[in-house]
């Protein structure tokens, strides 16, 4: 199939790969991306590691108040060398990776024969260090530093969705703002310049380190499951946030605060409290955490019915954790996270892989990337 090459007749194989898009990821916020993209009428390749029923249809179907309709990509597939062999052995120069803290290593690893430096690529990761891993993961498999490509790691989501099927999504409402940083400041303005046409609500921080910082689920979704653990280990169907009470958001509150203590420990500019996060993404606006969260109307359709669900299994390891890490290589004592770590991590028995050695973090190396 030769769809870009219909658009783009006398450009050859440079121009349609620049002006088409690979969503790696068929979570809700890969298919949000592709829906998204594709209604901007850019050509969209959706790629998973699981098969999908989008591969038969090409369809993706969504029902949010964002972006509405039924939406064809150009390919799906679980077989990247299918993908590449319809832009002649090659993926396109902008690729977006969706997925979770645990995909990240798989993914470098299938995408590794193709990266070059002429390529764009932006994680959607709740995941701390989720662009560092994908980088370090590359090079570990042969690729230079000089032959990476450029890799934006972003602090928050560009849209608020959730997934009802295996093809269809609903993109509830835009993210007003969220942050992007590369490896270093000439490459950030490159990924701002190459995606901030798709997504005008991108914008440039200062340093990779900053972004990570200024993640926050992992805040928010660990006292959640915490104080529920008893129905998220039976599989009830529930919502976490229903009835949510002003004593489980001072646990929150509290996370955060150790959060806060590890940035400015390590003089991290522009840190984000999680109030000032709710205001700048979602425009809430309130004198306590208590009342911003009640202002996020998605919240109301957020449903928990999976003992393996991200909220803990991914928030837990792959956020909390480095937080942690970065706590101990900053000499700041926080006694709330380590305590939810402690019994997070008790409850769920699995390797905490992401540590200090792993990242390939220290003291100065934190002190050079601000």
């Amino acid at each position: 199939m030769r769809v870009v090459n219909l658009r783009y007749p006398f450009y050859g194989f440079r121009i349609m790969l620049q002006n088409s898009y690979l969503v790696v990821g068929k979570g809700h916020i890969g298919l949000a991306t592709a829906v998204y993209l594709s209604n901007q009428g850019y050509t969209v390749y959706l790629f998973s590691r699981r098969s999908s029923i989008v591969a038969q249809t090409r369809t993706i179907n969504s029902i949010g108040s964002v972006s509405p309709g039924s939406y064809l990509v150009a390919a799906c597939s679980n077989n990247i060398y299918e993908l590449a062999a319809l832009n002649g052995g090659k993926l396109p120069l902008n690729v977006l990776i969706c997925c979770r803290g645990q995909d990240i290593e798989p993914y470098a690893k299938i995408l590794a024969e193709y990266v070059n430096p002429q390529m764009n690529v932006l994680v959607f990761c709740a995941s701390r260090f989720a662009g560092r891993v994908f980088c370090q993961e590359l090079q570990r498999l042969g690729i230079t530093e000089e032959q990476l490509p450029v890799v934006g790691d972003v602090n928050n989501t560009p849209f608020v969705s959730r997934s009802n099927t295996e093809d269809r999504v609903k993109i509830s409402t835009l993210t007003n703002k969220f942050f992007v940083a590369a490896q270093n400041q000439i490459m950030t303005d490159r990924i701002v310049s190459a995606y901030q046409t798709v997504f005008s609500n991108l914008c440039a921080a200062t340093s990779v380190l900053e972004i990570n910082l200024n993640k926050v689920n992992d805040i928010i979704h660990l006292p959640l499951l915490l104080v529920s653990l008893a129905r998220w280990e039976s599989g009830e169907d529930y919502n976490p946030y229903h009835n949510l009470g002003r004593r489980t958001v001072g646990l929150i509150d509290h996370l955060d605060r150790d959060r806060i203590a590890v940035g400015e420990a390590l003089q991290v500019p522009n840190l984000i409290d999680i109030k000032s996060h709710y205001q700048i993404a979602y425009g809430t606006t309130a004198s306590s955490l208590y009342e911003h969260m009640q202002q996020v109307g998605a919240y109301s359709s957020t449903t928990l019915y999976n003992p393996h669900h991200r909220y803990l299994v991914e928030d837990l390891p792959y956020g909390c954790f480095p937080l942690q890490v970065l706590a101990r290589l900053a000499g700041v004592e926080t006694p709330f996270l380590d305590s939810c770590i402690t019994i997070g991590n008790k409850f769920l028995d699995i390797p905490l892989e992401w540590n200090a050695e792993f990242l390939e973090l220290d003291r100065y190396q934190l002190a050079q990337e601000l």
